[in-house]
């Protein structure tokens, strides 16, 4: 016996390719940038265009800079203290007898270094510890928790201060360098990636995939390092984005008090402004307004570009444009009240 299936009908299938626009791009931020539209790129661009600015300012300080940034003379002849801008020194000269514009440009330098240095050290400290407490528990955790609560408890000012002290052996005017202001400001935003990646990490440790895992016998490295580390890190981009703008403000805080870059190592906005309070109430304005116009734009920049990323990244957060519906027309008559 033998059946005869109907005839299936030929019919095009179209398979959808993704234009070439749609793949995702090799170039780092691409991704993020098409997944923004309206304001929200418009914001997204305007704070990487800032950024970008000083970081071009900070790499080729030495070739913009007409002068250095503790030099109070040229070609033998010492520059005239508290002037002001003129064609010779754009942004006048400090009451040091220093040219403000290179002082504002190494300024960036100094800033640029010890930003991405505080950064780095800091997801390298914060993040193994919150993968490890998170995954496995115990005293250890407790302990760690106890320890990011208490540093959690100051303010995150008066703790690079005391840090500050502390590594500058005590003595408590005119920090150390680079390395030191950046530890001091470490300090301060490690507990931060450590309670992130930690509580990601608790609540990823029983997902099916790292059972299943646990159950082939995969050892707690691997299972740190191959299966969760990818899936607990995902905010910390957006979280080094936004500390960096923090931590700006708190290098010129530190910088303000005299316990940040010392002023023989670098060039630093805080430093600047406090030698510049006293100028200000003698009409000396271009002291302290460059420097800190400089602190306003690149924190601005830097938390566009975190605000912008994390509405990206974070579904939660993530704008979606509402469509009207448009519902077929009732025909006269042909609704009816049950």
């Amino acid at each position: 016996m033998s059946i005869n299936l109907p005839e299936l009908e030929s019919t095009e299938v179209a398979v959808a390719v993704a234009p070439s626009g749609r793949r995702h791009s090799r170039i780092p931020g691409m991704d993020a940038m098409r997944a923004t539209s309206g304001f929200q790129r418009g914001m997204l661009v305007a704070g990487i265009v800032i950024v970008l600015f000083f970081a071009v300012v900070a790499i080729f300080a030495p070739l913009l800079a007409p002068y250095g940034f503790n030099d109070a003379s040229a070609n033998g002849k010492f520059f005239i203290r508290l002037s002001p801008p003129s064609g010779q020194h754009w942004f006048g000269v400090a009451s040091g007898g220093e040219d403000v514009l290179s002082q504002v440009i190494y300024g960036a330098r100094t800033a640029l270094e010890v930003i991405i240095l505080a950064v780095v050290l800091s997801i390298v400290i914060g993040v193994p510890l919150g993968l490890v407490s998170g995954y496995l528990g115990g005293w250890l955790d407790r302990v760690l928790v106890l320890i990011t609560d208490s540093l959690f408890a100051f303010p995150s000012l008066l703790l690079a201060i005391i840090v500050s002290i502390s590594i500058n052996h005590g003595q408590n005017t005119q920090g150390g360098g680079i390395l030191s202001a950046a530890i001091s400001i470490t300090v301060v935003y490690v507990p931060q990636y450590f309670r992130v990646v930690r509580n990601a990490t608790v609540a990823a440790r029983e997902e099916p995939y790292v059972e299943a895992a646990r159950a082939i016998g995969a050892p707690p490295r691997v299972l740190m390092t191959r299966y969760l580390f990818g899936n607990v890190v995902q905010s910390v981009p957006v979280i080094a984005t936004l500390n960096a703008g923090d931590a700006i403000l708190t290098l010129a805080g530190l910088g303000f008090l005299g316990y940040g870059i010392e002023p023989s190592a670098g060039a630093e906005w805080g430093y600047e402004l406090s030698k510049a309070v006293s100028d200000a109430g003698n009409g000396q304005w271009w002291t302290s307004l460059y420097p800190g116009l400089a602190i306003v734009l690149i924190v601005v920049g830097v938390t566009l570009v975190g605000e912008s990323l994390n509405d990206v990244l974070n579904p939660l957060l993530r704008t979606a444009k509402v469509t009207d519906v448009e519902l077929p027309a009732l025909e006269a008559g042909s609704y009816r009240e049950r």
